[in-house]
């Protein structure tokens, strides 16, 4: 075949491919023009077509049979009456609240429960599925985390205190709404109670001693009562303080205190001024001496201890300083041992302690709480409105004395 017999043959080829495609198309449309008015029918018999009747709140659990199989549940979900809170219009369609949440859950819940001069943050923008999962759960009052992890999962900060601290308050071990109310109340934090009343329904020991004490700790009752000094969570001290024994103390006394038209020492300044601290000071614990919350004995002592500056001596007016000193200190006429303030082996002390009527208190001598001097020398001592020397000069083998209330006195250390 010539070239010109081979270009005829592949035109009449394409010829018939170009035929064959222009009838099957042809074919295509008439079929189209035949079943349109039939799908268009169908078309408009569904867009017209009547609603499936509303579902009733028994079919709701055919499908949502895991909601009612909770532990706990909420009374609407009990009772099976899906539709007082959910509007279901047709089956497969998307159920949606009746009301707003807050409005729903009033329907049951009387509305003053959540009323109060503090209110939660959730309760008060009407958050309720915050707390509760609205359907059940396996936690009491449908709370959606048992115990205090449901407040901890927003009080995250608190939740970080609690990991670190060393003890714990067991209140907030056993759960938060042990002293807060969930909801509103009429105190700060929402406490259920004024703090004082509040704390004292445990701590019944420490209300007994309060009322008990002829002289009261202010700060019990004022303002934040207990928690002037605790922590109602948790602390580094066993005894939840805010912060060391003594540092608690130093929140009220870094200042002056006047109590009953008596002018406490500024004590942090007092302590800042003098080096030598008393071993209670040392230790950081005011409560070697003094009761925290009340005592019988005067300043709050745990024991006694003469109030006047001259008494008559008695063993047990000084039960405070012989629970860690050595009574015959005082009580031994005599001695080479027991104490430096002595004139060869006559005991100072004892000169100075067991005089009739006016025997010298220690606090004529000695500051309890800290001095510049070793033992606790004081410098002055308040006599009335006089500030009167104490004079004492430590030498090599003993001292001398050149007080207010004699002449100079020597005392000398005979060598062994």
């Amino acid at each position: 075949m010539n070239r010109q017999a081979r270009i005829h043959a592949k035109a009449t080829h394409q010829a018939r491919l170009i035929l064959r495609l222009l009838s099957g198309i042809a074919f295509m449309h008439a079929c189209l023009v035949v079943a349109a008015p039939q799908l268009n029918s169908q078309a408009q018999s569904t867009m017209t077509r009547e609603p499936h009747p509303p579902l009733d709140d028994k079919s709701c659990i055919e499908c949502h049979d895991q909601i009612v199989s909770s532990e706990v549940l909420c009374m609407a979900t009990k009772e099976q009456m899906c539709t007082l809170c959910h509007a279901v219009p047709a089956a497969g369609g998307f159920s949606r609240l009746t009301e707003a949440s807050e409005q729903l859950c009033l329907k049951c819940h009387t509305e003053d429960k959540f009323k109060g001069s503090y209110v939660h943050g959730p309760v008060a923008v009407g958050a309720c599925i915050a707390c509760h999962d609205p359907h059940g759960g396996n936690a009491s009052e449908l709370i959606g985390v048992a115990g205090k992890q449901m407040c901890l999962t927003c009080h995250v900060e608190m939740d970080a205190r609690l990991s670190n601290a060393r003890f714990q308050h067991k209140a907030v071990a056993e759960g938060c709404t042990n002293c807060h109310a969930p909801h509103a109340s009429e105190y700060p934090f929402e406490l259920r109670a004024v703090t004082v009343e509040f704390c004292t329904e445990c701590h019944e020991d420490i209300l007994s001693e309060y009322q008990k004490s002829t002289v009261k700790h202010a700060p019990v009752i004022e303002e934040s009562a207990c928690l002037n000094c605790h922590d109602a969570h948790m602390a580094e001290d066993e005894r939840l303080l805010l912060t060391d024994g003594i540092d608690v103390c130093l929140k009220c006394h870094d200042g002056t205190i006047t109590v009953d038209q008596y002018e406490l020492a500024h004590m942090g300044q007092l302590l800042s001024e003098n080096p030598v601290h008393h071993g209670p000071i040392q230790e950081k614990e005011c409560s070697g001496c003094h009761r925290p919350h009340g005592s019988s004995y005067f300043r709050l002592l745990t024991d006694d201890y003469p109030k006047e500056f001259y008494t008559s001596f008695d063993k047990l007016k000084y039960d405070l300083c012989f629970r860690c000193h050595d009574s015959s200190l005082v009580t031994e006429q005599r001695t080479t041992t027991l104490t430096g303030f002595r004139d060869d082996d006559r005991n100072l002390h004892f000169v100075h302690v067991n005089k009739t009527p006016k025997g010298r208190t220690c606090r004529l001598c000695h500051q309890a709480h800290a001095s510049t001097l070793p033992k606790y020398i004081e410098g002055t001592v308040r006599f009335g409105s006089w500030d009167l020397p104490v004079g004492f000069n430590k030498t090599e083998n003993g001292g001398n004395c050149s007080p207010g209330c004699h002449s100079t006195k020597k005392y000398e250390l005979k060598a062994e």
